[in-house]
């Protein structure tokens, strides 16, 4: 169990950037898709590290060190980019 939680933005109405057709329609898109696509990327991050340690690697461990810090990295730009589209 991780020692804190937080929640992210609930994905459901940002426009895919995978389908050809579809253009983007304004800068607020684009960073709406960039948010999203950082919190896959938190997620993803955080799955893993909580099965490093569930898996027996000690929370002091140079990979769950080095993973918790990269997770860090993810988080405080994913909380930039969020106070720059405010």
């Amino acid at each position: 169990m991780m020692a804190f939680e937080y929640h992210l933005a609930d994905p459901g109405n940002w426009y895919s950037h995978d389908a050809p057709e579809q253009r983007w329609l304004s800068k607020r898109t684009v960073k709406l898709a960039s948010l999203f696509h950082l919190e896959e990327e938190i997620q993803f991050m955080r799955r893993r590290l909580e099965q490093l340690v569930q898996s027996g690697e000690a929370m002091t461990s140079n990979t769950v060190i080095e993973m918790s810090v990269s997770l860090d990295h993810k988080i405080n730009e994913y909380m930039n980019l969020v106070q720059k589209s405010r």
